[in-house]
């Protein structure tokens, strides 16, 4: 299983988002108050979703630009780990984790309003989706994202150990087996993120 499919979840209920913010960008009136509402929580629900991705994102990334040289691998790594080992150390993940309480909060705050776009099918879906998430608080966050976050330290660790021990072929060779465990799910998820930030442009562009 790639290590990243804990993601996949957070990824359905951002497409049933994105499918529902197009259907809401062809209204004539977009200032109706209800409709004014439920996109403010449209936003807030995207910007949690956000969360988890730009964590991995902005950890990962730096790694994966790192090239293979080994003349100046050392280097380069030791800039990208002690950034890393900063931002690991100083923070419990508290403020970069997904929320599902605060998914459940806005599913339940748009529960009690009637949609004026999109059709019931669209709303229905992310309404399970966002039930499935918000029932899912110890599955997809703590035990899955932390233990990910937890093995990305390792190895982190790992080729920082090689470095130090100046056998750079294995910490090169230990970083590629680390990026290709991730597969293209990286590449789709960092896709992702951007597409939601995009989202968030539009919604908070028509408020």
């Amino acid at each position: 299983m790639n290590p990243l499919d804990f993601l996949n979840p957070l990824n359905i209920a951002a497409e049933a988002i994105k499918k529902l913010v197009d259907v809401w960008t062809t209204l004539k009136d977009r200032k109706d108050r209800e409709t004014t509402s439920i996109i403010a929580d449209l936003t807030d629900l995207i910007e949690e979703l956000r969360k988890t991705h730009s964590t991995i994102v902005k950890l990962v990334s730096p790694l994966r630009r790192i090239a293979d040289d080994p003349m100046a691998f050392g280097n380069e790594f030791k800039k990208v780990y002690n950034d890393f080992r900063d931002f690991y150390d100083a923070y419990d993940f508290g403020n970069e984790r997904t929320r599902c309480h605060k998914i459940r909060q806005i599913q339940n705050r748009m529960l009690k309003r009637k949609p004026l776009f999109g059709v019931d099918a669209q709303w229905n879906q992310l309404h399970a989706s966002l039930g499935a998430l918000s029932n899912a608080d110890f599955d997809i966050i703590d035990n899955q994202y932390k233990p990910f976050m937890a093995s990305f330290d390792k190895t982190m660790n790992s080729i920082n150990q090689h470095v130090d021990n100046n056998v750079i072929p294995l910490a090169i060779a230990e970083k590629a087996v680390f990026l290709a465990s991730l597969g293209p799910d990286y590449d789709k998820n960092k896709r992702m993120l951007e597409e939601m930030t995009d989202t968030i442009g539009t919604l908070t562009a028509g408020l």
